[in-house]
C-alpha cells in the first residue's frame, strides 16, 4: 500500500495557522515545523546581543527579536530569526520583514543544521541583507557573513575580537558579550 504524500502548505495558509499551544513554528519548504524550546544560554545571548545592537543603532533602524523573515524567492518558507535589524518604516501589523539588513541566528544543537544549510542560503538571497551572524553559545564564536560588492565573505570571530557591522555602524566586543554566559558555564552550568 502506498503512503499518501504530505500536503505542502503555502505561506498564506501558514500565516492563517493558529498554532498548537504556545509552540513557535516556522514554514520550511511547505512543511509547518515546530521549534524546540530554547535553552537559557540561547535566550541570554539573544538579549545580550540584541541590547548591544539596540544601544548603537541610529533611527530609523531598529532591532527585532523573533522576527519573521520571508525569502523573496520563496512562497513556501517563513523563517523566525532570533534577531533582525531593519531600517524601513514601522508597521506594527507586519508579520514578516521585507527589508532586513542584518539577520542573527543564535545556534543550538537542534537548529544548527537548519540555520547553516537552509536559512543561511535563503538569507543570502534577500537583496536587502548585508550581514548575517551565526552566534555560538558554548564558546565565544561568531561567524560573520558580509555581502561585499557582489560576493559573500565570511569572518570567524573569537576571544579578543570585535564584531564590526559597518553597514549599520555597529561594534561589539566579544569578550564582554560572552563574559557572563561563559562564566556561568565554567561554574558547572549546563551547555546552552
Amino acid at each position: 500500500m502506498a503512503d499518501t504524500a504530505e500536503r505542502l502548505v503555502t505561506l498564506v495558509e501558514f500565516l492563517a495557522f493558529d498554532g498548537e499551544g504556545d509552540a513557535r513554528h516556522q514554514l520550511i519548504r511547505g512543511v509547518i515545523t515546530a521549534m524546540a524550546p530554547a535553552r537559557e544560554g540561547h535566550g541570554e545571548m539573544v538579549i545580550a546581543l540584541g541590547s548591544e545592537i539596540r544601544r548603537q543603532l541610529k533611527p530609523p533602524c531598529r532591532v527585532l527579536s523573533e522576527a519573521g523573515v520571508k525569502p523573496a524567492h520563496r512562497d513556501d518558507t517563513y523563517w523566525q530569526a532570533d534577531l533582525v535589524v531593519t531600517c524601513g518604516p514601522r508597521d506594527r501589523g507586519r508579520v514578516y520583514q521585507t527589508d532586513p539588513r542584518l539577520v542573527v541566528e543564535v545556534l543550538s544543537a537542534s537548529t544548527e543544521a537548519t540555520d547553516r544549510l537552509l536559512k543561511l542560503d535563503d538569507y543570502r538571497l534577500i537583496e536587502s541583507v548585508h550581514d548575517i551572524l551565526l552566534v555560538a553559545t558554548e564558546r565565544a564564536r561568531i561567524e560573520h557573513w558580509q555581502r561585499r560588492e557582489g560576493f559573500w565573505a565570511v569572518r570567524d570571530l573569537g576571544p579578543g575580537d570585535v564584531l564590526e557591522v559597518r553597514e549599520l555602524g555597529l561594534e561589539v566586543a566579544l569578550d564582554p558579550l560572552y563574559a557572563e554566559l561563559l562564566e556561568a558555564e565554567g561554574e558547572g552550568g549546563e551547555a546552552a
